[in-house]
């Protein structure tokens, strides 16, 4: 989805320079970037709506801005490693935009093969319920599965535009049990706090989930990023009070065995319905 030219160029560039943006960086943002705290997001939120956002098109543009994220690390990581982090922030962002179709998502969708073949045929069996024809394969039901919720919510893709100011990928390790992006809110109710943290926004790989929990429990070692950023909904599908901002906090785990960053789970709290297939992969 991304032009090879610019994947190439840009390990290459990395390659010759060397990983600057990999060495150990400062932030006070936790979590990619900021926190998945209501009071805490709120006025960055203010903020975000009247300051100046990219637009999410393919293109030159959009992948200089996700080049000048910084990589928060004491964890040293490749160029190709960097380089998968920054493409899969690019692709899905693309996937969703007005430069992606519904081929695009399911591209992105299956960039890691299929995963989940109970998912896939719920799906299957979901869109005949529903009356919507489709094909057979993973490929079809994911297009054909995200047409129609796109359909049903009365609009052509997701995102406008994207503010990446305080993005940061935070990439950290973990062992001894996976901790989820769930712990926030569990941790909120025994201190009292509960309604400053998003409700129900939880998109998890549970099956994914799962097995690096398994490999943790074993005794091994994973290698986590955390990114967090703010999408904005398309101006042609805002209501009265204007285009809805969203803060996305997204988790990758490094798979040593297929060399490949993949999708763990995300938090996202918005009044935007932005309906995912992410369990179905």
């Amino acid at each position: 989805m991304q032009p090879l030219a610019i994947r190439i160029l840009y390990v290459a560039l990395i390659a010759v320079y060397g990983v600057s943006s990999a060495a150990a960086v400062e932030t006070k943002y936790p979590h990619g970037g900021f926190e998945p705290r209501l009071d805490k997001l709120q006025g960055l939120l203010d903020y975000v709506h009247t300051a100046k956002k990219i637009k999410i098109q393919a293109g030159p543009k959009l992948w200089q801005a996700i080049t000048t994220i910084p990589v928060a690390t004491g964890i040293p990581i490749t160029p190709e490693q960097e380089a998968d982090l920054r493409d899969w922030l690019y692709d899905f962002l693309v996937a969703f935009s007005v430069s992606g179709n519904d081929s695009l998502a399911a591209e992105f969708y299956l960039r890691e093969g299929v995963n989940n073949p109970r998912a896939i045929k719920n799906m299957k069996d979901t869109l005949e319920k529903w009356g919507i024809p489709k094909g057979d394969t993973p490929f079809d039901l994911f297009q054909a599965m995200h047409r129609a919720v796109l359909d049903d919510q009365g609009c052509e893709y997701r995102f406008g535009n994207a503010f990446f100011r305080h993005s940061t990928f935070k990439v950290f390790e973990m062992q001894g049990r996976y901790e989820s992006y769930r712990t926030h809110p569990r941790e909120a109710v025994k201190q009292g706090r509960y309604e400053s943290y998003p409700r129900d926004v939880v998109k998890a790989r549970f099956k994914l989930q799962q097995e690096v929990d398994g490999a943790l429990r074993a005794g091994e070692k994973r290698v986590f990023t955390d990114i967090a950023f703010v999408t904005e909904e398309p101006t042609e599908f805002a209501g009265s009070e204007g285009p809805i901002c969203t803060p996305f906090f997204c988790r990758l785990v490094w798979d040593p065995e297929r060399a490949m960053w993949r999708f763990v789970e995300v938090v996202y709290n918005s009044k935007q319905p932005n309906s995912f297939l992410f369990s179905a992969i």
